[in-house]
């Protein structure tokens, strides 16, 4: 699965774009966001995005199905686009097996996202942007995947884990100080 920390920033990042803006952005996408009919199973967030704080996984799930229409036409394209990019990567994330083209789908629509990801976005991060997790899934997740396959209930967690034993601890061991 998709990491849910990245789509958080990405919440965050556009709540602080949409503040910046002139005008009552941050009201409208409230007002788009607590006007989202209830459905069975999807969670209703009546009071827009300050209800966001704690969310739970499956919460995270249920603002992905509906940011994409809360913002489409709140500020601009690109912004409309990261959101329907996000759910493209996060619906290719989640296959089970993965042919060569599937691969190249899925590092191609990476790439789209994580370009309108940091042009709307550097500029609210107190570290540019230099998340392990967002560099992590733009240059290493696909050759990762080729190498180890993806496996039933795909998780960036057995990436991360893969990536602390082959490549942190390693590092470390050669950086030790000689007397």
């Amino acid at each position: 699965m998709l990491d849910l920390g990245i789509f958080k920033y990405q919440i965050e990042f556009t709540t602080e774009l949409l503040k910046l803006k002139p005008g009552k952005l941050m009201d409208d996408m409230n007002k788009r966001i607590a006007k989202i009919p209830r459905h069975s199973g999807l969670k209703v967030f009546k009071k827009g995005v300050q209800s966001l704080s704690r969310l739970t996984a499956s919460e995270y799930r249920d603002m992905m199905k509906i940011m994409m229409f809360v913002v489409d036409g709140l500020y601009s394209e690109d912004l409309s686009n990261v959101y329907v990019k996000w759910n493209e990567i996060y619906l290719l994330s989640r296959l089970e097996n993965f042919k060569e083209s599937d691969l190249q789908d899925f590092q191609k629509a990476i790439n789209d996202w994580g370009n309108i990801f940091i042009k709307l976005f550097r500029d609210f991060s107190c570290s540019n942007l230099k998340f392990p997790k967002l560099h992590s899934w733009i240059y290493h997740i696909v050759d990762t995947i080729r190498e180890h396959r993806a496996i039933n209930g795909y998780t960036t967690e057995t990436y991360e884990s893969l990536h602390k034993t082959y490549v942190k601890i390693p590092y470390r061991c050669y950086r030790i100080e000689l007397p």
